[in-house]
C-alpha cells in the first residue's frame, strides 16, 4: 500500500519528469525557441528574441509554472535591453508569480528598478535575491551600487551616511566572497565621498585603486580614478598623463574615449604654454575639458562600471562613484553625475567581466542605476539641445557671437514653480540619457524637456540640461536652465559657477561678476570663482587692482594651482 509520503515523492518525480520532457522533447518548438531566444539575447538581437520567446510562452501555456517562469524571465530581459521597461516589468512580475523562488527574476527586477531610478524598489528585490543566494557575489555588488546611487540622492544628512555605509558593507561582503577589481575600485571611491577628503582618505582611495589594478591591470575605471587623484590631489600632471594614456589604451572603444582624449591633449598642452609678462591679462591656457564638473581634471565621479556575470541570462551591474573636486583655471562646466536626475561622473566606463546579456547603461553612470550626473558625473557630453542631431565637429564650429559690449543680461521674471511627478521626471531623465548614449539626440532632447515639464522643481534635471547645453554651445538654453536650477537651489556651487561662466562666455561680463560675487559670498574658498573673477577684471573690465585681489586669493587658497606661475608673472608685471 502506498503511503501518503510515498505518493508525494511519486508526484514530485512526475513534476521533474514533466519539466525534463518539456525542455528536451515534449513540445520541441518551445524547447527550441527557449534556446534560440537565449542565443538572440546573448547576440544582442533583442527584437528577434522577443518574437521567438513570446511564441514559447504561448506553447508553454500549460507547462509547469517554473518552465513558464523561465520563458517570461527571458522575455523581460529582452524587453529591458530594448528599453521597453513597462513590458519588461510585466514579464518579470508574471515570471515571479509563476515561480516565487526564482532568484534570477528578483535580480533582474532589482536591475530594472535601478535603471528606473526606483532605488527603494531595487533594494527590496536585490535584498530578496541575496537572501535566496547568499554566496552570490553579483548580488552584493549590485546592491552596493544601488545603495550608493540612492545615497547620492540624499545629498546630506544621516540618511546619506547610512546608505553609504550600507554600500560599503555590500562591497566588502562581495570582496570577502570573491575578490574583484570592481569591489576594490568601488571601496576606493567611497573614500572620496567626503566634502573635504582628508589626506588619510586620499591615501586610502589611492591604495584601493592600486589594489584594483593589481587584481586586473586592464581595469579602466581604476586607471581613470587613479589619474584623477594623481592630478587633483598629488598635483602630478606628468604621472596623471601616464594613467590617462593607459586608460585610453585599454578603453579605446569607450563612448567617452574622445572626451578623455581632449582632456589629455589639454592637460599636455597646459604643461607647455605659459603667460608672458607683457600680456595685459593672464590668458591662462585652456584647462583640460573636464569629464564632469568644471576644472582641470574630471571633478565629479569617476564611474566604475563593471558588469557582473548574469545568473541564467540576467542584467548586469555598474558602479559609479564621485571623485575629487578640481581647483584650477576656469573652464567650461560640464555634466555632473549625481542624483537620479543626472548620472553623471568624469566618465561612465564599462568593463565587461564575463557578462552574457547586459542592459544598456542609462547614464552617466550605472547600468541599472539611474542617470547620475551622475558624473554624472558625466563625461561624454553629447549635443542634445539644438533640436537636431549634430556631430561634435559641427557643434565646435557653432560658437555664437558674444553680445555687444556693455549689454546686460535680462534675468527672467520670478515664477513660482509647481511640484509635479518627481518619479516620472526621474524616469524621463534616465530615458534621455539612454537615448543620448545611443546617439538618438532628438529623442533625448524631448525626454529631457518632458522631464522638466513633468516636474519643474526637479533641480537635477535643470542643472544637467544647462550643463549639457554649454557643451552644445547653446548658451541661451544653458542660461535659462541654470537660472531655473538656481531658483530651486540658490546655494548650489556648480549651478552658480556654470551660470556665471556662461554669462561671461556670452559677453555679459558685469552680470558674471555679480554671480561670482554671490558664489564667493557663499563659498569664499572656491578657487575657480576667484580665478574667473581675476580674468574678468584683468582682461574684460580693465580693473587690475580687483584682478590682483582675486588672483592673490586664488594663490593663497591653492598655491600649487596649474596657473600659479602664470599668475605670479602677471602680478609681477603689474606691480
Amino acid at each position: 500500500m502506498t503511503t501518503k509520503k510515498g505518493r508525494r515523492f511519486h508526484l514530485s518525480l512526475v513534476v521533474v519528469a514533466a519539466v525534463g520532457l518539456l525542455v528536451t522533447a515534449c513540445g520541441p518548438p518551445a524547447a527550441h525557441e527557449l534556446r534560440q531566444g537565449e542565443k538572440y539575447i546573448q547576440a544582442g538581437q533583442y527584437t528577434e528574441a522577443i518574437t521567438v520567446l513570446r511564441e514559447a510562452t504561448r506553447v508553454l501555456a500549460n507547462a509547469p509554472h517554473p518552465v513558464q517562469a523561465k520563458a517570461w524571465n527571458l522575455v523581460g530581459l529582452a524587453c529591458q535591453n530594448l528599453g521597453q521597461f513597462d513590458a519588461a516589468d510585466n514579464a518579470y512580475r508574471l515570471a515571479l508569480k509563476l515561480d516565487r523562488d526564482n532568484a534570477v527574476v528578483d535580480y533582474n527586477l532589482g536591475c530594472l528598478r535601478s535603471q528606473q531610478a526606483n532605488y527603494p524598489g531595487a533594494i527590496d528585490y536585490l535584498t530578496t535575491y541575496i537572501a535566496l543566494r547568499p554566496k552570490d557575489v553579483q548580488g552584493y555588488l549590485r546592491l552596493g551600487t544601488v545603495h550608493f546611487h540612492f545615497a547620492l540622492e540624499q545629498r546630506t544628512g544621516p540618511e546619506r551616511t547610512r546608505l553609504l555605509e550600507a554600500a560599503r558593507r555590500d562591497w566588502e561582503t562581495a570582496d570577502s566572497v570573491s575578490v574583484s577589481a570592481f569591489a576594490a575600485n568601488a571601496l576606493g571611491m567611497l573614500q572620496m565621498q567626503r566634502r573635504a577628503p582628508t589626506t588619510e582618505n586620499i591615501r586610502a582611495a589611492q591604495a584601493s585603486f592600486e589594489l584594483a589594478l593589481q587584481r586586473d591591470p586592464q581595469y579602466a575605471p581604476a586607471l581613470l580614478n587613479l589619474a584623477i587623484v594623481t592630478q587633483q590631489y598629488y598635483r602630478n600632471p606628468a604621472q596623471a598623463l601616464q594613467f590617462y594614456h593607459q586608460y585610453l589604451t585599454v578603453s579605446s572603444n569607450s563612448p567617452h574615449a574622445k572626451e578623455v582624449t581632449l582632456l589629455v591633449h589639454d592637460l599636455d598642452t597646459s604643461q607647455r604654454i605659459s603667460i608672458t609678462p607683457d600680456n595685459s591679462a593672464p590668458s591662462a591656457p585652456r584647462s583640460p575639458r573636464p569629464s564632469t564638473k568644471a576644472n582641470a581634471a574630471p571633478s565629479n565621479p569617476a564611474v566604475a562600471t563593471s558588469k557582473p556575470p548574469p545568473a541564467a541570462t540576467q542584467a548586469s551591474v555598474t558602479t559609479s562613484v564621485p571623485a575629487p573636486s578640481a581647483t584650477s583655471a576656469p573652464a567650461p562646466p560640464t555634466q555632473v553625475s549625481n542624483s537620479a536626475g543626472g548620472v553623471q561622473a568624469p566618465t561612465d566606463v564599462s568593463s565587461n567581466v564575463n557578462a552574457s546579456a547586459s542592459v544598456p547603461e542609462p547614464v552617466v553612470t550605472d547600468n541599472g542605476a539611474q542617470p547620475r550626473t551622475p558624473l554624472n558625473q558625466r563625461l561624454n557630453p553629447l549635443h542634445w539641445f539644438s533640436g537636431k542631431s549634430k556631430t561634435n565637429d559641427q557643434a565646435s564650429t557653432d560658437e555664437p557671437p558674444p553680445v555687444p559690449p556693455g549689454t546686460r543680461y535680462e534675468y527672467p521674471p520670478y515664477v513660482t514653480l509647481i511640484p509635479g511627478d518627481r518619479a516620472r521626471s526621474k524616469s524621463l531623465v534616465a530615458e534621455a540619457i539612454r537615448a543620448r548614449q545611443a546617439r538618438h539626440f532628438a529623442e533625448s532632447i524631448r525626454d529631457f524637456q518632458d522631464a522638466i515639464e513633468t516636474d519643474p522643481t526637479f533641480f537635477d534635471a535643470s542643472l544637467q540640461f544647462g550643463l549639457n547645453s554649454i557643451q552644445d554651445r547653446d548658451y541661451a538654453t544653458a542660461l535659462e536652465s541654470l537660472h531655473r536650477a538656481l531658483t530651486l537651489q540658490g546655494d548650489s556651487t556648480e549651478a552658480r559657477y556654470a551660470f556665471a561662466w556662461t554669462l561671461q562666455k556670452r559677453g555679459y561680463f558685469e552680470d558674471a561678476v555679480r554671480e561670482l560675487d554671490k558664489l564667493i559670498g557663499q563659498h569664499p574658498e572656491d578657487v575657480r570663482a576667484h580665478l574667473l573673477l581675476g580674468n574678468l577684471y584683468a582682461d574684460k573690465l580693465r580693473e587690475p587692482k580687483l584682478a590682483r585681489e582675486h588672483y592673490m586669493q586664488a594663490l593663497t587658497l591653492d598655491p600649487t594651482n596649474a596657473q600659479a606661475t602664470n599668475i605670479r608673472a602677471w602680478l609681477q608685471q603689474k606691480q
